[in-house]
């Protein structure tokens, strides 16, 4: 199949999953409240974390040695498997800090949902090696699937008890771990003659890890900055206009595995570039316009709690320009075998965040969105400036 078509079927199937995230929060806001919706985007903000923090950068240097053949797949789903188990201490010490006097029982299902999703996330990397791509795609959309459908149970109960989003995202990441198992065990493998050592697995792993962590961490942090300073509803409001923003981005990610795969095979460089200058100059465009429309739809149509989010929502696109060219160009290090590049641009992102707040520890909802913004386009800057650099070396 070509890349083309490949791409087709990411965008359509993945594309349900999306569609499935967007929606719950969309209806949990308009049915239930930014409080409500807050909640649940907290929730899932904190169990990607927490699980970007446990998966170590596996996923992607499971699949770079896996698929260059220095690494079977056998000893890819042990290690897979163990880093699963792993994220079990991590995410309760996690828990206990951040949800301590919530309970045993909302510690043990938010435990539990980021073992889920690290066992899911390691395992669907795998099945783009060697399985076609909808297999991939398909494993990609379960989890959000179900998440829409536990979010429409809740609000058919017209509320959400203090464990039932942790307990949603485990049940979620736990059925498309254990499909995704039972396929792969099915994978026949090729002999090698060598297995790849620990130390180039755990160098290009801890890339990934800490370039997944910071990026996570920075959404977390935000959040928490714009909750203890302006409250829950602020809150909302925020992670509804986060929300959308990752809506022209979610084909970025759909391309994201199959980009690296092809690029592995055969060089892009140029081409990494010319689509991060697209994408960048198409999201840019999209907040002026969103900028635009802001006085006339200040509410994004979801009501008086949610004020002056359209203007959040087109401060967030602008930094989303960058954020979408980074992405691209984030594939094309690793797959070249320099993911540390990434790590660097989450350290500009970093630095930009961290004189913001100390600068400012008590912004309003804009200020906090044209600080994120900044954070991205700081990010980006180090690709461009390691893009230059390659390209004087060369020429």
């Amino acid at each position: 199949m070509s890349l083309k078509r490949q791409l087709a079927v990411s965008f359509g199937l993945q594309g349900v999953g999306a569609a499935a995230v967007l929606l719950a929060t969309l209806l949990l806001g308009a049915r239930l409240g930014p409080e409500v919706q807050g909640a649940f985007s907290r929730t899932k903000a904190e169990i990607e974390f927490v699980a970007a923090f446990a998966m170590f950068g596996l996923p992607q240097a499971l699949f770079f040695y896996v698929k260059s053949g220095g690494l079977s797949g056998r000893v890819a789903r042990r290690w897979a498997l163990g880093c699963a188990l792993l994220a079990l201490p991590l995410a309760a010490i996690y828990a206990a800090w951040r949800h301590a006097g919530e309970g045993a029982e909302v510690l043990a299902l938010l435990s539990l949902a980021v073992a889920a999703a690290v066992a899911h996330g390691q395992l669907r990397a795998l099945l783009l090696v060697r399985e076609r791509t909808a297999w991939f795609n398909v494993m990609t959309a379960l989890p959000q699937v179900l998440v829409l459908l536990g979010v429409l149970h809740v609000i058919a109960r017209g509320a959400a008890s203090e464990h039932a989003w942790p307990a949603l995202f485990a049940l979620a990441f736990a059925v498309a771990a254990v499909i995704s198992w039972a396929r792969l065990r099915t994978t026949i493998d090729t002999p090698l003659a060598e297995q790849v050592r620990w130390r180039a697995l755990g160098h290009y792993g801890m890339a990934a890890w800490l370039s997944a962590a910071l990026s996570t961490a920075a959404i977390l942090l935000v959040q928490r900055w714009v909750e203890t300073g302006q409250g829950s509803a602020a809150l909302g409001r925020f992670t509804m206009a986060m929300t959308l923003v990752q809506v022209p981005l979610t084909p970025i990610a759909y391309a994201a595995p199959l980009l690296l795969r092809r690029w592995m095979e055969q060089p892009g460089a140029r081409a990494s570039q010319r689509v991060a200058g697209a994408v960048f100059g198409l999201l840019l465009a999209s907040a002026a316009l969103v900028w635009a429309f802001a006085g006339l739809w200040p509410d994004l149509g979801l009501g008086a709690a949610y004020a002056n989010a359209t203007g959040a929502l087109a401060v967030l696109l602008a930094g989303g320009a960058a954020e979408a060219a980074s992405r691209v160009l984030t594939v094309q290090a690793s797959a070249t075998g320099l993911p540390w590049i990434a790590v660097r641009a989450e350290a500009a992102r970093w630095a930009v965040l961290a004189a913001g707040w100390l600068a400012w520890p008590a912004p309003g909802l804009l200020a906090v969105c044209a600080i994120w913004a900044m954070g991205a386009w700081a990010a980006g800057g180090v690709f461009v400036w390691h893009a230059r650099a390659v390209s004087t070396r060369v020429g």
